[in-house]
């Protein structure tokens, strides 16, 4: 267990994410990420003398063989818990399953210790261990920077690979590695990311998964709501979830700070999606109109199915055809009022989008049944996302409106939606 500067037991310091390197044959007995290792002890010595941290306790490395079905419990724990995430750049790193899996737990921890009001500088400090081309950067790591100059001529050009391993750069890799150390440091002291229960192993996104038609291409993703607001709440129900627009609601509070549209937003640009959060009016004509069509989830409020002004637009988003246009039902268990209308509003709901809300992927009935809390909400909401990218990428070239005529139901061989096997992009 880790202890903080106090002495009291509590995060690593630093969590060091790499790729590992597959043994050269089956003969080979040698440890592939030995020098992984060994810039892991020496970043905890460096650490050790500019803070009062205690041995043991800096930082995390993984030096166990995954099955890639479970983590560890250390390892999700220390995911759970540490205050900077050092991912290791290589080419490798990239293509790893389980390296985009932990980038996105830590992406996720910092979207939720917003939402809490925490600081919001970024904790994650990329490190290069090899050389890497920018256009195989994914989305979520194109814009936070991982050359400096204050590192040493040669690190950009050889990475910590080629520093250790080269005796000549020697003083080049003791730099490297005291200002990485110093960057850490830096950003530990200046940011907190709330800690967390540990992640479930299936409940992560790869936060590197593309698609094979998208590999150039930022994904774009439409958050649509379909809320009330304050002019059209009805008789006693309480005012603090909702503002003066549908887009300004957050069925969450007071667990939740702020809008639920903007915290799916912040969520989803952590598995590499550009989202556009807009109210039922402002996207009900792109949907159908669009020469761009983009697939998009609408966040549902269930107090507006009972509304009498909202039945043409819940019949509007139902009779929509697109199978990349899905919905979310958020259903805060905290809600004394939402508990106390519960037959009446799923009955209402149930009626006024009863075909969206059978289309919703069975691994994600929870999206249609009701989602209970926010954590459940970001473990729902990633999952929707990738379903509905995948979807579209198969489909995008269809229209998004109906032909004239009458409506003949395409004959399928099978009924299942290969989207929803739980099968990840790329």
């Amino acid at each position: 267990m880790a202890r903080h500067e106090n002495g009291r037991a509590d995060k690593p310091y630093f969590f060091l994410s790499y790729a590992r390197t597959p043994r050269l044959d089956e003969n080979d007995h040698s440890d592939p990420d030995m020098w992984v290792h060994k810039l892991h002890q020496d970043l905890c010595k460096n650490i050790l003398g500019m803070t009062a941290l205690r041995p043991g306790s800096v930082g995390f490395i993984d030096r166990n063989n995954r099955s890639g079905v479970r983590w560890p419990g250390e390892l999700a724990e220390a995911l759970a818990t540490c205050r900077v995430f050092v991912p290791l750049y290589s080419p490798r790193y990239f293509e790893s399953k389980d390296c985009g899996m932990e980038w996105f737990a830590f992406a996720r921890r910092q979207v939720n210790s917003r939402d809490q009001g925490r600081a919001s500088v970024d904790a994650i400090v990329p490190a290069l261990w090899s050389p890497v081309r920018a256009e195989i950067l994914p989305d979520v790591a194109q814009d936070i920077q991982y050359e400096d100059p204050s590192f040493g001529p040669r690190y950009a050009t050889h990475g910590f690979f080629g520093l250790i391993k080269l005796t000549r750069y020697r003083e080049d890799y003791e730099v490297a590695v005291y200002e990485l150390a110093r960057r850490i440091v830096n950003v530990a002291q200046r940011t907190q990311v709330a800690p967390e229960p540990p992640s479930v192993y299936a409940s992560l996104e790869n936060a590197f998964a593309r698609g094979r038609s998208d590999r150039q291409a930022r994904r774009h993703l439409r958050i649509t709501v379909l809320a009330l607001d304050h002019s059209t709440l009805p008789d006693g129900r309480a005012r603090d979830y909702y503002g003066e627009s549908p887009r300004l609601w957050n069925p969450y509070h007071p667990a939740s700070r702020q809008p639920l549209a903007d915290y799916a937003a912040d969520l989803t640009t952590c598995i590499g999606c550009q989202p556009t959060i807009g109210t039922f009016e402002e996207h009900a004509a792109q949907w159908v109109n669009s020469d761009r069509p983009i697939p998009g989830l609408c966040l549902i409020d269930p107090w507006a199915t009972a509304s009498a002004a909202c039945t043409d637009k819940f019949q509007r988003l139902d009779g929509l055809k697109p199978s990349w246009v899905s919905v979310l039902v958020p259903w805060n268990n905290q809600d004394p009022e939402l508990s106390a209308a519960e037959q009446a509003l799923r009955k209402s709901l149930g009626l006024s989008l009863n075909r969206k809300l059978a289309s919703v992927p069975q691994r994600c009935r929870m999206a249609a049944d009701g989602i209970p809390t926010l954590r459940e909400f970001s473990e729902i909401l990633p999952q929707m996302t990738r379903i509905m990218l995948k979807r579209f990428r198969k489909d995008k070239h269809t229209p998004a409106h109906p032909p004239g005529g009458s409506h003949v139901e395409r004959p399928r061989l099978r009924r299942v939606d290969p989207a929803d096997s739980g099968e990840h992009d790329g």
